[in-house]
């Protein structure tokens, strides 16, 4: 089965998520909400001074700071605000791969919908950011608290589409950086495979990083990683091109094994240098169960 059943997405409703990611960048909503979030108001409680970034209220400007540093500094206080939360999902032909347990693309429509109705549990505004094999190859489902809404992204998760010519993360973080509020949480579900010229420059990452709380997850088949000497396989696409791998030759599992490292180390890297949180997940991962473990490991900052 290369899509996921629409009931089975649906049933994730009913598990829940008591846990709630460290955010430590402003929510720009004005509604109140289940959060503990910093905020500008008169009468609420001061919490700390940072650095300005592009998208903040600069009604919030701490001049003194910004006049002692030479860069201007923001003051951040403190009172319950409603998150939003943004789920981006990599629906790119390669992610329909898979050989133990279920497909990437299956495994990332069901983190999707349980990240998704957690956040409608919370009463957070949900939405949606579907990029691949779709109509147009992009899909956006506006910030909503209403069910109609997610279950209409649960749809497309789950019916077939035309194969499209593939959506870079270069391209869906660039559009998410002009949709998402500041503030937002935005999980960005993709097997990562393809990072070399497929991100933007580090100045727009590190812009997108510091105003939302951007988190990867990762989804990989056990099979991304080791090559199985199983003879000669032969791969073909829509387009008619065709790939012949010879299986059994150790000089090539050896290579196909550094290049998953070599992946790997620049994934981990973008992560430390951005602060960006990585889960990283599988096939055969238990899920909810790996990924509350998964959000549970991300690190305080």
């Amino acid at each position: 089965m290369l899509y996921p059943n629409f009931q089975d997405l649906v049933a994730f409703k009913n598990k829940k998520l008591k846990l709630v990611p460290f955010s430590r960048r402003l929510v720009k909503s004005t509604t109140s909400g289940g959060y503990h979030s910093p905020f500008r108001g008169r009468g609420l409680e001061f919490d700390a001074v940072r650095e300005y970034v592009p998208g903040d209220d600069i009604r919030c400007i701490d001049w003194r700071v910004t006049a002692r540093t030479g860069r201007p500094h923001l003051k951040v206080f403190k009172e319950d605000r409603e998150r939003q939360v943004m789920i981006c999902v990599d629906m790119n032909s390669y992610m329909r791969f898979g050989t133990r347990n279920t497909f990437k693309s299956i495994q990332a429509a069901r983190v999707a919908a349980f990240l998704g109705w957690q956040g409608m549990a919370s009463q957070d505004r949900v939405s949606g950011y579907l990029f691949g094999d779709i109509a147009e190859r992009i899909q956006f489902f506006p910030p909503k608290r209403t069910h109609n809404s997610f279950v209409s992204m649960l749809k497309c998760l789950a019916v077939p589409h035309i194969e499209q010519p593939i959506v870079s993360l270069k391209e869906v973080l660039l559009n998410v950086a002009r949709v998402a509020h500041s503030g937002s949480f935005v999980y960005l579900i993709s097997d990562f495979m393809n990072l070399n010229q497929n991100l933007p420059d580090d100045s727009e990452i590190n812009r997108l990083s510091s105003r939302l709380n951007l988190i990867f997850i990762a989804i990989n088949d056990f099979a991304d990683r080791v090559m199985f000497p199983i003879g000669s396989i032969k791969f073909s696409s829509n387009d008619k091109n065709s790939l012949s791998v010879n299986t059994e030759s150790i000089t090539g599992r050896e290579k196909y094994a550094a290049q998953w490292e070599e992946n790997r180390q620049q994934l981990y890297e973008i992560s430390r240098k951005f602060k960006i949180p990585i889960i990283e997940l599988t096939t055969e991962s238990n899920l909810p169960q790996d990924l509350i473990s998964g959000l549970k490991g991300i690190k305080r900052c």
